[in-house]
């Protein structure tokens, strides 16, 4: 379980270090050229640039939240931690399916308020600032966690 700890602060790390510059009106690849709005008109440009802040937290959040989560969750967290627990490679979609919902939910109440902070933050104190909330977030994920592998013993 250290291992999986030191991945997923790798994949972490790479979602905050990345995030900020997939949300910036002038990066090279951004969230604007591919939803096609990258030919913004110039107020909207403009009020995008006066509101940075609330702008990026916002589509920081929904992002995490409705993309990254459900792929972190749904083919590492779980499926690892399925497999660290003596589940079978066959047994992992039944846990996901049975397991993921439920984490997505309990990651909405607790970092929803929490990245309001941690995306305010500076990028390079970001982690040390998620790592506050982790403590919490680590005690639900770690009941999951200790859960996975168990599908069958559910449905027997």
């Amino acid at each position: 379980f250290a291992g999986k700890g030191c991945v997923g602060g790798i994949i972490w790390s790479f979602w905050y270090d990345n995030i900020d510059k997939f949300l910036d009106l002038e990066s090279d690849f951004n969230i604007y050229q591919l939803s096609g709005t990258h030919g913004l008109s110039k107020s909207t440009a403009s009020w995008i640039r006066g509101h940075t802040a609330i702008v990026t937290t916002s589509l920081s959040i929904l992002i995490e939240q409705f993309f990254w989560c459900p792929i972190v969750f749904g083919t590492f967290e779980i499926p690892v931690s399925t497999l660290l627990n003596g589940g079978s490679l066959t047994s992992v979609q039944k846990e996901v399916n049975s397991k993921l919902n439920g984490l997505l939910v309990s990651n909405a109440k607790v970092w929803t308020l929490a990245n309001v902070l941690i995306y305010n933050a500076p990028v390079q104190w970001r982690p040390a600032v998620s790592n506050c909330f982790d403590l919490i977030w680590q005690s639900i994920v770690s009941d999951v966690a200790a859960d996975c592998g168990t599908v069958e013993d559910d449905i027997s």
